[in-house]
């Protein structure tokens, strides 16, 4: 049998046929040998990223007609790494990874071992990299735009040599989401594996990081309301919880910003401060309103500067409370 490819993030095995993901930043990693690569993959508007031996290749855009993705042809001898990683989140859709298409002679090897660090970042659109390539902030969403390998969650994994797995979606907030829009809220989502899917439930044993970061709280605060404090701080207060349940060892590092306010961000910060009081090993970060002069991604969401910016923060305070 074939070696199978290393999965990294929240990824579905139940279906013989191979296996589903959904969630932004959801790798598949293989090691193969042989002179061309193609990949079989189903989905519809998802986007993935392609690396081959290290370089970045144009990206993949899944469409319903099609499963077959040449990747490269004309490769040297020898041994070559392949990674994919999908860019967009939950809101776009599910893929699904089908197999591997190789040259005559080519074959599967097994896959390079993950990095002994890992991270997990729990978020909304900013997490999801909603928008960030977009032109300005003019342009509404789409799946072309958003790219999780570009966000500060993405930028910080790889700063401190680590593993990410995101969990995050547009849109959804700790007590109530964008515009009271319908759904699930994070803290439901979060125990699943394919969040569309409620009978989706993640086993938490599968993954385990040294830190997890959660940026939440932007949603809550959407379109001039701020949400009930009793009920924000029940429910942010008790994600954090879960998260301590379970991973008992693993620091939680809370962040708040840049799309909110200077008064929304000090609400939303006694907010959180009221629902991690007494908890032990928690940390608070910052990051200030976004600045014009770094430019806006779609719907005014964080530009690849900004995020740069964030990741700069966080991976600072992550080296001094991982001794990294």
């Amino acid at each position: 049998m074939a070696p199978s490819p290393r999965l990294s993030g929240r990824f579905d095995l139940d279906d013989p046929a191979g296996p589903r993901c959904a969630w932004s930043g959801s790798a598949i990693a293989a090691r193969f040998s042989g002179a061309a690569v193609a990949v079989r993959l189903r989905g519809a508007g998802d986007w993935f990223a392609v690396t081959l031996d290290g370089a970045e290749l144009p990206p993949l855009a899944l469409t319903p007609a099609q499963e077959g993705y040449p990747v490269a042809l004309g490769l040297p001898p020898g041994e070559h790494d392949l990674v994919l990683t999908k860019r967009t989140e939950p809101l776009v859709g599910e893929a699904q990874l089908l197999g591997f298409d190789l040259a005559p002679g080519g074959r599967l090897l097994p896959p390079p071992p993950a990095p002994a660090r890992r991270l997990e970042f729990v978020g909304d659109s900013i997490t999801a990299g909603f928008g960030v390539l977009g032109r300005d902030a003019s342009c509404p969403f789409s799946a072309d735009t958003e790219d999780f390998t570009r966000t500060y969650a993405a930028l910080t994994a790889r700063a401190l040599g680590a593993e990410p797995v995101a969990v995050a979606w547009s849109g959804r907030g700790v007590c109530r989401n964008y515009g009271d829009e319908p759904g699930d809220p994070m803290p439901a989502l979060y125990e699943r594996t394919l969040p569309a899917r409620a009978e989706s439930r993640w086993d938490f044993t599968r993954f385990t990081p040294d830190a997890v970061v959660l940026n939440l709280g932007t949603n809550d605060f959407s379109v001039g309301r701020a949400p009930p404090a009793a009920a924000f701080v029940a429910a942010y207060g008790g994600l954090v919880r879960r998260i301590r349940a379970a991973y008992d060892r693993a620091p939680v590092v809370c962040t708040l910003g840049p799309m909110l306010s200077p008064g929304e961000l000090a609400t939303a910060r006694a907010h959180v401060a009221a629902a991690v009081d007494g908890l032990a090993d928690v940390h608070l970060l910052e990051h200030p309103p976004q600045d014009p002069a770094d430019g806006f991604g779609c719907d005014g969401h964080p530009s690849v500067t900004t995020h740069r910016r964030m990741a700069a923060r966080l991976t600072a305070l992550l080296r001094t409370a991982l001794g990294w």
